[in-house]
């Protein structure tokens, strides 16, 4: 997914010790990347929360991350944001696992770390 030497390269920039956690933070970039760079997305969602505050004004990140929050700011049916989301996040081996129920949604990501042999999650 994320070539080896992009993440040891990274760490150097990185709060995290574990390649598995410097990973999943560029996992946790471009998906925000892929999202964010859509007009559709970009139009109708917004990053907030912990990772946000994290990942736009703390530096270094006092804390890792396993996810990050979207929050739809225009009224709407959820299902094509998630369809949309699908479409654009396409760099997973595996396909993701949704529930939309209530007032939310939520997407999971799974995937074999480059480094280590175990497996990260990624959960908008």
């Amino acid at each position: 997914m994320i070539p080896r030497p992009d993440i040891a390269k990274w760490q150097m920039n990185a709060p995290w010790r574990e390649f598995s956690q410097v990973e999943q933070d560029l996992v946790i970039s471009r998906a925000l990347v892929d999202i964010f760079s859509d007009e559709f997305l970009n139009e109708n969602l917004a990053f907030r929360g912990g990772t946000a505050l994290h990942k736009l004004y703390l530096n270094p990140a006092p804390r890792y991350s396993e996810e990050f929050d979207l929050v739809q700011i225009k009224p709407g049916p959820i299902k094509p944001i998630m369809q949309r989301i699908a479409e654009v996040v396409t760099f997973f081996e595996e396909k993701r696992s949704t529930k939309i129920g209530g007032h939310c949604a939520k997407a999971m990501y799974r995937f074999t770390s480059e480094y280590e042999n175990i497996r990260l999650r990624l959960k908008l």
